[in-house]
């Protein structure tokens, strides 16, 4: 792996498990977090006077940093799986516009300001666009800005009911209340405050009540119409989070289904179906998935990682593609071995009456699990000095 393509790992695939990856993203993240902490504690007048030299020289290497991992990204940029048929020029162009790459040349352009402008203390609060940074960091803040961006008709749809709410709402009062209380509602203006004012139910202690019945009436409408402008938005960006999770699990564990070698002969759809009934779950190193005694639930398959079974027999070593916790289904007994994992592990777990209509659907997939469930048993059962059930799922010769 060459210098360049090894930077790119490391800057861009922060959400993977690498030591390194890891290491840079919460740096990263620590000196965001750093520099928006000064930024506002440097607006207080006793602590900046007292430490804002300091304050500065927190800025300025944060600023440092921040530049050389833009520079950095851009010039790793043609390692890109999406970008490495352009030539370096044209993806280090396409990959500037991506709107985190925005968002970085952002957070480099308030020392610009600064330098062109150091007189003006309002420039100081330029540094808070920094923040926007830990978007690149938060796959829910990613998830909703692409949610944001993919229904953009939608929601642009709701401002526009929730401005002709207002306008309708302004309109109304300034005919029925403007001339009982032209202070407060005798212009188009006034009027619209009052009407955004009761739509968002925020009131206020300059929020003119209505004085005539017809304005209660439309106070009331208004406040109706405000619960049905806001829970709109709320709803459409609620069910494409939920969707956007969807499909990411989708992908997922389709993925790891595709991986596993039982699987293997199976066409796209066949796994597809698969993946309606398998549940992907992440364990930490160290975890106990199986206990000795405990019913037989499920059946496990090791997308990656490594677990090991402790039975009479002695301990084994289950790693990516193999699958344990079969042989309780198929015989209806308790656990007879202890699973516990080794590292972290990716498992597919298939629950007791979903693993039981596999078997009798896909035929070529029972077999093979059967058969390494009776490969499995013959080995446990000189080591448990006579007991012919002692072996576990997952033993194996």
């Amino acid at each position: 792996m060459g210098l360049r393509q090894r930077i790119f790992e490391v800057l861009e695939h922060g959400r993977r498990r690498e030591p390194a990856s890891r290491a840079a993203d919460w740096l990263l993240v620590v000196l965001v977090l750093a520099d928006v902490a000064a930024t506002v504690a440097h607006t207080v007048p006793d602590i900046a006077a007292s430490h804002g030299t300091g304050l500065q020289l927190l800025d300025r290497v944060c600023v440092a940093v921040f530049a050389i991992e833009y520079a950095a990204r851009m010039w790793t940029a043609p390692e890109h799986p999406l970008l490495h048929r352009r030539t370096p020029l044209g993806a280090r162009l396409r990959f500037a516009a991506t709107p985190l790459m925005v968002i970085d040349a952002l957070a480099l352009l308030p020392l610009a300001l600064e330098l062109l402008f150091p007189r003006n203390e309002l420039i100081l609060l330029t540094r808070l666009v920094r923040f926007l940074k830990l978007a690149r960091y938060s796959p829910a803040l990613a998830t909703i800005g692409r949610l944001i961006a993919s229904e953009r008709r939608a929601l642009l749809a709701c401002v526009i009911i929730f401005i002709g709410a207002l306008l309708m709402a302004a309109a109304a009062m300034l005919v029925v209340e403007g001339s009982v209380q032209p202070d407060k509602l005798g212009d188009m203006p006034k009027a619209m405050w009052w009407a955004a004012s009761m739509l968002a139910k925020i009131g206020g202690g300059d929020l003119a009540p209505p004085l005539t019945t017809l304005g209660r009436i439309i106070a009331a409408i208004t406040v109706m119409l405000g619960i049905g402008c806001f829970a709109l938005p709320v709803a459409i960006i609620g069910r494409g989070f939920y969707e956007e999770i969807r499909r990411r699990d989708f992908v997922v564990t389709f993925a790891m289904v595709a991986r596993v070698p039982l699987f293997a002969r199976l066409d796209a759809a066949a796994i597809a179906d698969l993946v309606a009934i398998l549940k992907a779950r992440t364990v930490p190193s160290g975890t106990t998935i199986i206990r000795k005694g405990d019913r037989g639930d499920a059946m496990y398959l090791i997308a990656s990682g490594r677990v090991e079974v402790e039975s009479a027999v002695g301990k084994v070593v289950l790693q990516e593609g193999e699958f344990f916790g079969e042989m309780a289904l198929l015989s209806r007994e308790p656990r007879s071995a202890t699973v516990t994992t080794i590292r972290s592990t990716d498992l597919l777990v298939l629950d007791a009456d979903d693993f039981l209509r596999l078997v009798d659907r896909l035929p070529d997939i029972g077999a093979k699990v059967r058969a390494v469930a009776k490969d499995r048993r013959p080995a446990a059962a000189p080591a448990a000095a006579g007991n012919a059930r002692v072996g576990d799922d997952g033993t194996r010769t």
